[in-house]
Parts: C-alpha cells; structure tokens; sequence
C-alpha cells in the first residue's frame, strides 16, 4: 500500500513544514538571545552597565582618620582650625582616591543619649576636580588632607572640651555618603580638662 501523493504526506508539503519549523526556532533563539551580554569589539555597555562598572571603583565610604585634630598649621600655642584626615575607600575596603566635592561641619557636643551632635559651630566645603587638587591633598598614606581655617575666628572652640566633627561626599550619581569623628581638643602642654599637666586639677596651681 502506498501513501497517497497528497496532504501532509506530500514531500513538497513536508519540506514547507520543516522551513516553517526552522524558521520559527530561530526567530525563538534571536529573541532569546537578544538580552544576552556580547562581549564582541563593538559592545556598547549600557548606562546601568557603566554605572554598576564605575561604582566597583569609587569611593563607597569615606572614614574620617583619627590623625584629624584641631590644629595650629604654623607651630603656635594658637590653633588655626582643624587638619582634616579622611580615608575614601571602594566596595572591597581599599583606599581611593575620590573626586568631587566635600564638605566639613563642627558641631559642639552633647551628652544625649542619641545624636551627641549639637550647636553647628563651623562649615567647610572643599572641591576636587583637577589634578592639582588631587596632588595636593594625597598623601602617601592614601588618605587626603584638608587644612580647615576657621571662618568664624578661633573663639568658637574651647580647650578641654570635646567636638564633633562630620564630612559629607557627594558621589558622581549624586548620592552622599558621610562619616563622623568626636575630636577632643587641648593645647599643648595641657591635659584633656584644660588644666596645664602637673598642676592641681583644682586650684591649677603646682604642687
């Protein structure tokens, strides 16, 4: 018995159906394979691949150092303002260098239970934006150094007491990621109370 010469049993029939199906599958696989990544000469990241690219080397967090301190920055017993230590550092913790703009407050401190961070004594910003900048205030320590006068006059601090200090970092997306630091501030030659060491801590007298 033979199979009749039409219907689907037609090979020109058949062979029709076979480049439908072929046709098919691979309309399939391009669209499958249009979200996959290429890795070709001519790849093109996207912004959402840029942006996830850069952020694995820029700064993720900034760490105010404890070298920061009020500060005399010509070897008087006055202090000028406030040397400034931060540390930038990427995702894995490394130190790096950052770029754009920071900003410096000093705040008096309270003892609160929450927010130690009272009256707003003083405000710095400091730009990085050329190369100057960055040599400037890198270190070979790989932690940038900012000289912050006083706007205000060297009033606004009292030895023997303790401050805070905050820094802000606004990233190239416009995010800001900040640090904070208590500074404890006394002249040299003075203890942490403001009294010349040796003396008594009551009359401030030598024994």
């Amino acid at each position: 018995m033979t199979a009749p010469s039409g219907g689907l049993y037609n090979p020109a029939v058949m062979m029709m159906c076979r480049s439908a199906w072929m046709l098919g599958l691979a309309a399939t696989l391009g669209a499958a394979c249009s979200g996959c990544r290429s890795t070709g000469p001519d790849h093109l990241p996207r912004e959402s691949e840029r942006v996830a690219m850069l952020s694995l080397m820029l700064p993720h967090e900034v760490h105010i150092q404890p070298f920061s301190k009020i500060a005399s920055f010509n070897e008087d017993r006055i202090p000028d303002g406030i040397l400034a230590v931060v540390r930038p550092v990427d995702p894995f913790g490394d130190p790096v260098k950052a770029v754009g703009l920071f900003y410096f407050e000093l705040w008096s401190y309270r003892n609160a239970s929450g927010d130690h961070k009272g009256e707003r004594l003083e405000f710095w910003d400091q730009m990085i934006d050329n190369p100057e900048d960055v040599r400037r205030h890198w270190k070979r320590a790989q932690m940038y150094e900012f000289q912050l006068a006083w706007t205000q006059g060297a009033g606004a601090v009292q030895p023997g007491r303790k401050y805070i200090l905050t820094v802000s970092y606004r990233t190239p997306w416009d995010t800001t990621i900040q640090d904070e630091h208590v500074l404890e501030f006394h002249l040299p030659g003075e203890s942490l109370t403001g009294i010349p060491d040796g003396r008594d801590a009551q009359t401030g007298r030598t024994p």
